[in-house]
């Protein structure tokens, strides 16, 4: 009976919080255009199918608001909903929620892959993806995680890009102005997570 109104009363303040939240962006809209209607957000968003698609494998699945048991907490998601990796470190894993578009962390045993790409889940906010700034002069950016792959770019030093997956040493990127993306080796750039 506790974990249902904890769930509850967990639930009530994300709501609280979320709504909070959108009224002060609500707000400053109206402020911004000087009494004029609302207008859409600006923020960019990329389509959520670029990112791995994670399925939750267990009944209950707490969403916390960093990588630590210590950590806040919200939740929980429920068993087969699907959300989308952002990030990892550790045990853990930085996913956006698409229901409640928002993101946080999840135990890495508590979510499987389902599929590479997915085309029903809307899209993400790009604040939410980590930040890779490139550290060498000239960086090639790869067609597929390999040396031996095509070269589909060459990034310059402080250069950034978003973050959409890694695997064994390297990193995927999307590259906003080819609408594509990309792979760049984990040792050429430094992962900066933004939220």
């Amino acid at each position: 009976m506790h974990s249902i109104i904890r769930s509850i009363l967990i639930w009530t303040l994300v709501v609280f919080v979320t709504a909070a939240g959108a009224s002060g962006q609500e707000g400053k809209r109206k402020e911004d255009n000087s009494g004029d209607a609302p207008k859409e957000s600006t923020s960019e968003q990329i389509p959520a199918n670029l990112l791995v698609t994670l399925v939750v494998g267990v009944d209950e699945c707490y969403v916390f608001l960093r990588p630590s048991m210590d950590s806040p907490f919200f939740g929980p998601l429920v068993k087969e909903e699907k959300v989308q990796r952002l990030d990892g470190s550790g045990d853990w894993l930085r996913v956006w929620i698409p229901r409640l578009r928002i993101s946080g962390w999840v135990r890495k045993y508590m979510v499987d892959v389902t599929q590479k790409e997915r085309g029903d889940q809307g899209n993400v906010p790009i604040e939410h993806l980590s930040t890779l700034k490139i550290v060498k002069k000239k960086v090639n950016i790869r067609k597929a995680a390999t040396v031996k792959a095509p070269i589909i770019l060459q990034a310059e030093r402080d250069q950034e890009f978003r973050l959409l997956d890694e695997k064994k040493g390297w990193y995927q990127i999307w590259i906003p102005r080819l609408k594509k993306k990309g792979w760049v080796a984990a040792h050429l750039v430094v992962k900066q997570s933004n939220k």
